[in-house]
């Protein structure tokens, strides 16, 4: 286990929260800020699409170059956030493999930092069971401490 903090980052109120917090407890740490990006390559396979593969793949990887640069700028923000806080952070950006938390699980796992830190949305029970819920997913499946922050509550 090293003394690095992984710090889920996707510029929400809770994420938000999540920095500030992450601040608070971890101080002069390192800290490795990372947003998760997601292809839309799976999409648009399962999409029933009238385009010629060439076009869509083409189109797929357009889009996809925009997603991560977007997480790259979100991610970017994030660490700024947390140097501010009192973090040695930087910025990372990961595609995911599946859902977010299982992305985040599996990095966890990888590189087993001292704690895990993400932002609560604070969904209802009903939404979270629609939408899925980061931070639940992360708190049930991490094999390292997590930290779940809750953020602002959403009516």
């Amino acid at each position: 286990m090293t003394d690095k903090v992984l710090i889920a980052y996707d510029d929400s109120d809770g994420a938000k929260a999540a920095i500030e917090a992450a601040g608070r407890s971890f101080t002069g740490r390192a800290a490795d800020v990372v947003c998760v990006w997601q292809s839309v390559g799976e999409a648009v396979a399962a999409g029933n699409i009238a385009l010629p593969a060439e076009v869509a793949g083409k189109a797929v990887t357009e889009l996809d170059r925009n997603a991560e640069a977007h997480a790259r700028e979100i991610a970017e923000e994030g660490a700024r956030a947390a140097r501010a806080a009192g973090l040695e952070a930087t910025a990372r950006t990961v595609k995911a493999g599946g859902n977010v938390w299982a992305t985040l699980v599996h990095l966890a796992q990888a590189e087993q930092p001292a704690a895990v830190v993400v932002g609560s949305r604070g969904r209802s029970g009903v939404k979270s069971l629609l939408l899925g819920s980061v931070s639940s997913g992360v708190a049930n499946h991490s094999t390292v401490p997590v930290l779940v922050v809750p953020g602002f509550s959403n009516p």
